[in-house]
Formats: C-alpha cells, sequence, structure tokens
C-alpha cells in the first residue's frame, strides 16, 4: 500500500516542472519556458519574443524582460540583432554557448545562469532573459531603461556653500557619486540581498584599512538578522539594527549627501545604501554629530565654529525654553524682574487657560502645522504652514486664548528646532521638549533639572555600534574636541576620531609654510 503510494506521487516524466523538481535548466527549450511561465503566471507584464540564432544555424531561442524596466530600443539593436546576425560554428553544437556570450559581450553586462529562480530574479531586476534550445545555461543581459530622477540638490540638507548634488533612488547612482569623491581601491563596496518577497539590494561602503576593527562583521550580522518579506525604505534597516529598540535617539543617522557620507567613511565609518532610497545610513553615531553640518568645513574654521556653537544654543532652546517660561512664571515668580513680571501678568488677564495648558496647546498646535507643511504640495506647503500659523496667533490673541508672550516663546523654540541639520536628532528633541514642558508644569525648575539629568545618564549609557553615544564628552579625549562645539583650522586636524579611526588614526600631516 505504501510503495503504490510513493509511486503515485513520483513526478512522472511528462509531468510539468514545477519549483520542486527543476533546480536547474533543462536542455529542452520548451521545458524552461513552461516552467518560468507558470511561475510568472498572471502578470501582463512580462513580454516574450521567440528568435532564431545564427544566420544560418537558425537555433531556435526566447528572449523575455519586464515592459516598463527595459529599453526596448536597446534590445532591438543590441541583443535581438546582433543574435540573428550571428556566425555560428554549425559543426561544433559545443561551443555554441561560447559564441553566443561572445557575441552579446559588447553590448552590456552578460551573465551565465544554470538555476531558473535566478534567472527570474535577475529578469525582475531589469535585465533580459534568453533561452537557448540545447542549452541548459541561459543568459541575462542588464538593459535597465526605467524613468528615473536626476541627480539634484539635497533637499532635506541644504547648505550655502557645498556639493549640490544629492542622492537619487537608483543604488548604482549612488555608489557612482561616492566613487566620484574617493577614487581609491581601499573603498569597498559589498552587496547585500534582503527580504524574501522584495529582494531589495543593499550595499555595505567602508575604508578598507580606516574602518573600525569588527565594525564590518557587525553590521553584516545585524543586518542578517532581518527575516522580513520586504525592505521598503530606511526604517525597516535603521530600526532593526539599532543599539537600543527604545531609545528616541538613533545609533545612526541618515544623509542625503554624498560629501557627508565620503566624511563619515574617511573617519571610519560604514555607510549603508538601500535600492530605491534616496538616502543612506551612517553608523556608528555619536551626539556631537546632532550639531554638525557639512557646510562647516567649506568656510574658514571662525565663522564654522559661530555656526555650530549657534546650532547648539537652538538645540538647548528647544528642549528647555518652553520649560522654562512655564516653571518660572508658575513656581518661581522672584526670578523675573518687576516690571516684565508686571507685563507677563497684564498680559494674562482674564485667559481662560493655565500657563501649561496653554503653552501644550500652541506647542501641539504647531506641530500640526509642521507636519501640514510638509504633507501638502511643495508649492504651496510652506506658504500655508506660515499664512496658518500667522492667522491662528493673531486671532488667538485677539480672542484672548493665549497670551502674545506665549507665542513669542513658541515661536522661539519652533525656529531654534530647524538648526539641528540632522533628521534624526532633530525629531528627538522635538519631542524631549514635551517631556521637559510636563515636568516643569508639574515640578517647576526641579522637574527640568531631573529630566536633563535623566536623559544625561540615559545617554551615557548608550553604545552605537561599541561607540559610546556621548563620545568624546564620556569618555573624554581630549583630541577629539577640536571639532566638538567648536572647529579648529583643518590644516591642524591631524588624526581621525579617536573611537572610529583607532585602524589608522592619522589623516593628514600639516608643515607649517617657510617664511619668505
Amino acid at each position: 500500500m505504501l510503495g503504490r503510494l510513493k509511486r503515485r506521487i513520483r513526478p512522472r516524466g511528462n509531468e510539468k516542472p514545477t519549483a520542486e523538481n527543476m533546480g536547474k535548466l533543462s536542455k529542452n527549450l520548451e521545458k524552461n519556458i513552461t516552467y518560468i511561465q507558470k511561475a510568472l503566471s498572471k502578470c501582463c507584464d512580462i513580454k516574450w519574443r521567440s528568435i532564431k540564432i545564427g544566420r544560418e544555424a537558425e537555433i531556435n531561442a526566447h528572449v523575455f524582460f519586464i515592459d516598463g524596466m527595459v529599453d526596448t530600443a536597446f534590445i532591438a539593436q543590441n541583443i535581438l540583432k546582433p543574435l540573428v546576425l550571428l556566425e555560428l560554428n554549425q559543426t561544433d553544437r559545443t561551443k555554441m554557448l561560447e559564441e553566443i556570450y561572445d557575441g552579446l559581450l559588447p553590448v552590456s553586462t552578460v551573465t551565465i545562469e544554470q538555476s531558473p529562480n535566478s534567472l527570474i530574479m535577475k529578469v525582475l531586476s531589469g535585465s533580459v532573459g534568453i533561452l537557448v534550445e540545447g542549452q541548459n545555461n541561459a543568459f541575462t543581459v542588464e538593459a535597465i531603461g526605467w524613468e528615473e530622477r536626476p541627480v539634484e540638490e539635497s533637499q532635506a540638507e541644504t547648505v550655502v556653500k557645498g556639493m549640490r548634488a544629492g542622492f537619487v533612488e537608483n543604488i548604482k547612482v549612488n555608489r557612482t557619486l561616492i566613487r566620484r569623491i574617493i577614487k581609491h581601491p581601499s573603498l569597498k563596496i559589498e552587496k547585500l540581498t534582503l527580504g524574501r518577497l522584495s529582494n531589495t539590494q543593499i550595499n555595505l561602503l567602508y575604508m578598507e584599512g580606516i574602518v573600525m576593527e569588527g565594525l564590518v562583521g557587525e553590521v553584516k550580522e545585524r543586518i542578517g538578522r532581518i527575516d522580513t518579506d520586504g525592505i521598503i525604505g530606511l526604517s525597516g534597516i535603521q530600526e532593526t539594527i539599532d543599539d537600543s529598540l527604545f531609545s528616541i535617539f538613533s545609533a545612526s543617522y541618515s544623509t542625503e549627501r554624498p560629501d557627508r557620507a565620503c566624511s563619515c567613511l574617511l573617519e571610519g565609518r560604514v555607510v549603508i545604501m538601500v535600492d530605491n532610497c534616496p538616502f543612506a545610513v551612517i553608523v556608528p553615531s555619536i551626539v556631537s554629530q546632532l550639531i554638525q553640518s557639512p557646510e562647516d568645513y567649506n568656510d574658514k574654521y571662525l565663522p564654522s565654529s559661530i555656526m555650530r556653537f549657534l546650532r547648539f544654543v537652538g538645540l538647548i532652546v528647544t528642549l528647555t525654553v518652553s520649560g522654562l517660561y512655564v516653571s518660572i512664571t508658575s513656581y518661581h515668580h522672584e526670578m523675573i524682574p518687576t516690571e516684565l513680571l508686571n507685563t507677563i501678568a497684564q498680559s494674562r488677564e482674564q485667559l481662560p487657560f493655565p500657563i501649561f495648558l496653554e503653552m501644550l496647546l500652541l506647542e501641539f498646535t504647531f506641530e500640526i502645522l509642521r507636519e501640514a507643511g510638509i504633507r501638502l504640495p511643495r508649492p504651496v506647503g510652506p506658504l500655508i504652514s506660515f499664512v496658518g500659523a500667522v492667522v491662528i496667533g493673531q486671532a488667538t490673541v485677539a480672542a484672548r486664548l493665549v497670551s502674545p508672550t506665549s507665542i513669542i516663546i513658541v515661536a522661539l523654540t519652533a525656529i531654534a528646532s530647524f538648526t539641528v541639520p540632522i533628521i534624526e536628532g532633530g525629531n528627538a528633541i522635538r519631542m524631549l521638549r514635551f517631556t521637559v514642558l510636563f515636568a516643569a508644569g508639574a515640578f517647576g525648575l526641579p522637574g527640568i533639572i531631573s529630566i536633563i539629568l535623566l536623559i544625561l545618564v540615559h545617554l551615557s549609557g548608550l553604545r552605537s555600534f561599541g561607540v559610546p553615544y556621548l563620545s568624546p564628552i564620556s569618555p573624554f579625549a581630549l583630541s577629539d574636541w577640536k571639532d566638538l562645539f567648536f572647529r579648529i583650522p583643518m590644516a591642524l586636524m591631524e588624526t581621525r576620531p579617536v573611537q572610529t579611526g583607532k585602524a589608522n588614526i592619522r589623516r593628514q600631516r600639516w608643515q607649517k609654510p617657510r617664511g619668505r
């Protein structure tokens, strides 16, 4: 009985090929076509073309590709025409594979596939598949031809003086932007694939001989733990590889600028690129990068240092000013000069809400306006946000729902929040200011001090791929303070950061110019 059951489920010779009984391509062309058509059934964008290879031999072959992902003119001129006009050796069919390969070599990247599944994946990625009668190998020719966004100036990280090009959705273009800046064989680019269904290409970029010891292996190990159906954007990687999953601070940060990515590569960090994403992830990350901008290195050290210090002040203002205003006006009136106190008291006469609730509503309203401005179409988004803020502010003051002083404080913190050049850092600081505001409303200045101490304790315990998040403040590294709150002249920055540049600490040597 069991023997008869086994014979019944055993595949027959004329059975249609499936993924289980066809691990490699067959020499039977029809069998290969049947398998691939079954795997790609109900896909209206798959196009097939039957051709004859060779002037006289006329070997049967099939060409298939994804309509819309390839350049059809390129296929006709550089693939179909060379194959049809190819001179094949009719006496020696064993060399047919080499002759076809040589005939396709001048057109583009050509690979030979033995597995039908790998052949299908190449075609789904924008290549042309070629099946030949009598051959258990297939060819794939890269002929990508979909519409792409051109390289443009970065919208998220704008600068007045610096590189204008920004990353795009094509990972090959992004790699090229990096190669144009760092033209050295020590720049290594490794390819990974993530997503059981999306099969998204991931690239790891690092400088061999400069990168932190063990960092590349750690990044690979963390990415290898990702087991998901698809990778859509950076969140699927950036959040998963983070050291502290529930921390509001990110152990990595994203950038849209090739020059920033190259600077981090030269400091011993790893850059992670994801196909179809115009941002790159940089690891490890430290807290001092929240106030660093690419523009700092495109100007003289003195104005750059002043601008960086202003960003630091803006960060502190965003985090604390709203809470300080609530705590001082609610609990510590003795800290306010008498004339100013009288002015604030007069502006708050007959207002319906306490100062804490008033500030909370204003801060929350501004975040709504900011989010709406981002989601609206770009030509009208900033205008609607500005007009909305002005109209709502004037209307609420005229209706005596809020005081003019509160409007000024919220506007100041809102403007200061945009001085943080890192997206992840700016989002974290804006969210933390609500925590400071709640502590100020509940406990006054002791509450603000307690929250700030808790934030510092939390930051001191964070690690980004083994690097302390508060470095070079803690652990203290005096040599790295040359590029912390202020920047010294570039000629004197001879060493890389201590934590990330241990493998090759020397960056440059400066020789004092000789006097005339």
